[in-house]
């Protein structure tokens, strides 16, 4: 799964930079800083597709020398680009992120009728993840029985090697980028059950590539189950997690066989639907 590369400068110091004033001043001067840039970006993604600093500056009616000093921060940060004569226009990677954000959103789109699905089947509150660099990301969920004892909420993350849906989008990773992951461990324990060394990890993602799916059991919150399955685009590629939660005595035995089999048939279902080939599926 790829995702869109954040530029070397960090876009928070770009702002303070911009804002041009010490810590003691930073959260009134970083709200006015805030709102320039708020209405930098909303001018060019309106009908301004490139300008110079006197016109963003009188589009916004700032002053020309703090709009300027905006602009280069913007510049830095990657949020602007800065053309050969000397105007600017939105950067490469706000627009990847936007991409980005569009992807997410045909993604919950094509998921949402399967996880609803899946909710009224199970019961359990079902979750729709996404890799988001060495995390799981939440970006749909739906609340079923005992949500108020899952720790994952939606826009909330996780570290990838613990709970169903994060060690999913682990097991996805390609093998050198599962071992750079890995020289992190041993990971800190979020229960007695959390996988935490390389060796544990290791075996894991071999058993998941074999079988499909994950079952998770009180490695993120202790008497917490928690079964996922990966979902594919029309590559083949595993591009985000299906997973459903709930206590963990309501995941044994038949009861998770059944449960198990329909995350599977979920995560196959929203996979055909994004054009992913019948042996990535099955």
């Amino acid at each position: 799964m790829t995702s869109s590369k954040r530029p070397s400068s960090n876009v928070q110091a770009a702002l303070h930079e911009a804002g041009g004033s010490p810590p003691a001043r930073d959260r009134r001067d970083g709200i006015l800083v805030l709102g320039k840039v708020q209405a930098i970006l909303e001018a060019f993604a309106g009908d301004m597709a490139s300008a110079g600093p006197s016109e963003v500056a009188a589009r916004i009616g700032a002053n020309k020398s703090t709009t300027f000093r905006v602009l280069g921060s913007m510049e830095r940060a990657g949020l602007l680009d800065r053309r050969p004569d000397g105007t600017f226009g939105l950067g490469l990677w706000l627009m990847e992120l936007g991409s980005l954000v569009q992807s997410r959103l045909d993604l919950r789109r094509a998921a949402g009728p399967s996880l609803e699905e899946l909710g009224r089947a199970t019961g359990q509150t079902v979750f729709l993840s996404v890799l988001h660099g060495h995390q799981a990301t939440c970006i749909d969920r739906l609340a079923g029985s005992n949500v108020d004892v899952l720790a994952l909420r939606l826009g909330g993350t996780l570290p990838l090697y613990c709970g169903a849906g994060p060690r999913v989008l682990l097991a996805a990773l390609p093998d050198a980028e599962v071992e750079r992951y890995l020289e992190a461990a041993p990971f800190p324990a979020l229960t007695p059950a959390t996988l935490t060394s390389a060796a544990e990890l290791r075996a894991d993602v071999a058993r998941t590539r074999e079988s499909g799916y994950v079952v998770s059991m009180e490695d993120v919150t202790v008497g917490v189950g928690a079964l996922g399955a990966p979902i594919r685009d029309a590559a083949g590629g595993a591009i985000a997690a299906i997973s459903v939660a709930g206590l963990k005595h309501e995941f044994t035995g038949a009861a998770e066989a059944r449960a198990m089999a329909l995350v599977i048939a979920a995560a196959r279902s929203v996979s055909s639907s994004l054009g992913a080939p019948r042996r990535s599926t099955g």
